[in-house]
């Protein structure tokens, strides 16, 4: 088999793969179905000649021609969906090409195809394509001769697109070179060795469009190039001299096999090392920064510090006119905005949200882009782009509500910071346009994204940090103060006894002020108690306990005690209904949580309070709500907090023993509020196994 032959083989897999490949990642967007057809064009053409080649016979090579024939058409489609080029020559060119392709179809169906004069015009049709590229050069080059900046809607969407029309006209050349008999060298192979890399390059810059940076992707190839040739040095070597000797083969193998493993990795550094000496000053200058700011990243210990570096490494490669940064709150319900900065004060700019939800559909889309290896950028001069070539109604509409999104947000680019496939935060930014060095195109952004990567790991490792500082802080705090704590019930004893001593319920004027003595001692008693029941250890003595008994008789005690106008209502179902924990600790948390909607209802004319126990995927929810006053939003996040408190007689101990009662029998404490209206504590615990399958 020739050399001719088995580069047609590599076309043609390669056209394949890279046709399914994008077709695989988005069947609707109109640029990526032409570039799957193109390439599944050129695919059955080159493996229709290598058949030809197996075989022989001619009926494969008739089919080489056909396909052939159907290479300038879906050439054509693909050039005008590419540079969104709609001026009345070009569907002229792609309409008559339609015509000839169909016209000489049918010759080749007939058996025509054998006459000289149709053989050639089936060779040299692509050649339409050479006039096309030739008329784009010719565009591009009087837009920057007159000094116009083109607009997104009339060129093409590619960088270094002189470097793609050169590509394209170079590969049509050296393909066609072995029907040039006058030209004296054939060397076509080289034209299929051509054609594969250049449509390797051609659907790395569909697939990211105006984020492909040509000079990043030119030095991975270089890369992986350099690398597939030593190594096929190193396999040449061993293997040449083993002819038919199994023992050698073997040993060779290994021999392989041991320095693959050992100097690969010292390989691709090499390689990548003296390849990035070609990539251009503005790529050194950018990895320079980058570099240092993520060396700023290190050691981070609060958040002010870390998004100040964020927005200083933004200022230098982006050039930024405004930027905010939102971090999602503790709840995990929303993103909240932290921090902003305008370098360029815009007053008819729109005011920005300061809260987004946690399901906003930027962030699910930057998940998508996550999920699926891409980038997990989002700027709105590719959305748009997206809109233009969507096939499907439905999927503009997504991408025209996304755009209104970025714009609600005040920004054009959305960067972000990622914990797995957890967002923690993310950077939305108002970058116009591409800064100085870059040009028209947005390269950049792929050598960015990293660096937001690291910082939403910096920002978790932050995070943890300092949960973990204050754990210690409150467990020094609570050392010294439970010791504290014994020290004051003494006094406290001797006082109320000597109170009682004078006895307060005598008839004397000064037996009031002994009753104020023996109340606000029994207070403080009760204060330093609850303090206690806080610092000590959770109980791990647990039994089963039957929540459908329990929860009634704990609403039951309080129920004599209620005002008239507080209604309680208590539902349980009948469903035998166990946990693991201790029978008191959950009782106390439930007379806890209903003593609170009571003084919630203070004022309310009818008041109601409904304590429901419902069970759910292997955990049961004892739900406490009330009609009462709400909770204010920015007091949420801290109900749980010791000593936090908006009763003037309360301690803000109550929701901390519970919290910490109900992680101790592995569950949790839930809040959801809204001021004016409601407030629902639910308190989720673990169901036991047996209680499961019942």
């Amino acid at each position: 088999m020739d050399l001719l032959s088995q580069s047609s083989l590599l076309v043609g897999v390669t056209s394949f793969a890279l046709g399914a490949s994008l077709l695989a990642r988005n069947v609707r967007n109109k640029l990526f179905l032409t570039f799957a057809g193109l390439a599944m064009v050129i695919s059955a053409w080159a493996l229709a000649f290598f058949l030809e080649k197996i075989w022989g016979g001619g009926s494969f090579y008739r089919w080489h021609l056909f396909f052939n024939v159907w290479i300038a058409p879906s050439g054509l489609w693909f050039i005008l969906t590419m540079v969104k080029l709609q001026d009345r020559l070009s569907r002229w060119l792609l309409d008559a090409a339609l015509l000839v392709a169909l016209m000489l179809s049918v010759a080749i169906l007939f058996g025509y195809d054998t006459v000289g004069w149709v053989r050639q015009l089936i060779y040299f049709i692509p050649g339409v394509i050479v006039f096309q590229l030739l008329r784009l050069m010719g565009i591009d080059r009087r837009q920057r001769t007159v000094g116009e900046r083109p607009s997104r809607a009339a060129v093409p969407v590619l960088g270094r697109r002189t470097l793609i029309y050169l590509g394209g006209l170079l590969v049509l050349a050296t393909s066609i070179m072995d029907h040039v008999d006058f030209v004296g060298q054939k060397i076509p192979f080289v034209g299929n060795l051509g054609l594969t890399v250049y449509l390797f390059f051609l659907g790395q810059a569909v697939s990211q469009q105006r984020l492909l940076n040509f000079e990043a992707l030119l030095s991975r190839f270089l890369v992986l190039l350099a690398i597939a040739l030593m190594l096929t040095a190193v396999y040449s070597m061993l293997f040449a001299w083993i002819q038919a000797s199994p023992a050698l083969f073997f040993l060779n193998s290994f021999i392989v096999s041991f320095l693959l493993v050992t100097l690969l990795e010292p390989i691709r550094s090499l390689v990548s090392y003296l390849t990035q000496r070609l990539v251009t000053q503005k790529h050194r200058r950018l990895q320079e920064v980058l570099r240092e700011g993520q060396r700023k990243l290190t050691g981070i210990i609060d958040r002010a510090t870390l998004f100040q570096a964020i927005l200083s490494v933004a200022e230098q490669t982006l050039q930024p006119k405004w930027a905010s940064i939102f971090v999602l709150t503790g709840d995990g319900t929303k993103y909240r905005r932290l921090r902003f900065y305008e370098w360029e004060p815009d007053h008819a700019g729109q005011p920005v949200p300061r809260e987004i939800i946690a399901n906003h559909p930027l962030l699910q889309y930057c998940q998508r882009l996550k999920r699926r290896g891409d980038v997990p950028v989002i700027l709105d001069q590719v959305l748009e782009n997206e809109v233009d070539r969507s096939a499907s109604r439905a999927q503009r509409d997504t991408l025209r509500a996304l755009i209104e999104g970025l714009r609600a947000l005040n920004a054009n680019l959305l960067f972000p910071m990622f914990d797995g496939g957890k967002i923690l935060a993310f950077a939305a930014l108002r970058v116009p346009d591409p800064p100085e060095p870059w040009g028209n195109n947005w390269g950049l952004l792929p050598m960015l994204s990293p660096y937001f990567e690291q910082a939403g790991e910096a920002l978790k490792n932050m995070e943890i940090f300092v949960r973990q500082r204050e754990k210690e802080r409150l467990a020094a705090v609570g050392e010294m103060a439970a010791g504290l704590a014994h020290e004051i019930r003494n006094p406290l004893g001797a006082i109320k006894g000597a109170a009682q001593f004078l006895d307060p319920s005598a008839d004397r004027p000064d037996s009031r002020f002994l009753r104020v003595i023996v109340e606000e001692v029994d207070r403080l008693n009760h204060v330093v108690t609850q303090f206690l029941d806080y610092s000590k250890p959770p109980t791990t003595d647990f039994s089963a306990v039957a929540l459908e008994e329990l929860v009634p008789k704990s609403a039951n005690t309080l129920r004599a005690g209620l005002p008239a106008s507080v209604r309680l209502e208590v539902l349980v179902p009948a469903q035998p209904l166990r946990v693991m924990g201790s029978a008191a600790q959950i009782h106390q948390v439930l007379i806890n949580l209903i003593q609170n909607s009571v003084k919630a209802l203070e004022g309310v004319a009818e008041g109601s309070i409904r304590v429901s126990v419902e069970p759910a995927g292997g955990e049961v929810t004892i739900a406490v709500e009330d009609n009462g006053k709400g909770i204010r939003k920015e007091n949420l996040e801290k109900l749980f907090i010791p000593f936090f408190t908006t009763s003037p007689s309360g301690t803000g101990l109550g929701l901390s023993i519970s919290q910490k009662i109900i992680e101790a029998h592995r569950g949790r404490i839930e809040v959801a509020s809204e001021e004016g209206r409601f407030t629902r504590f639910s308190v989720v615990l673990p169901l036991l196994m047996e209680t499961q399958g019942a």
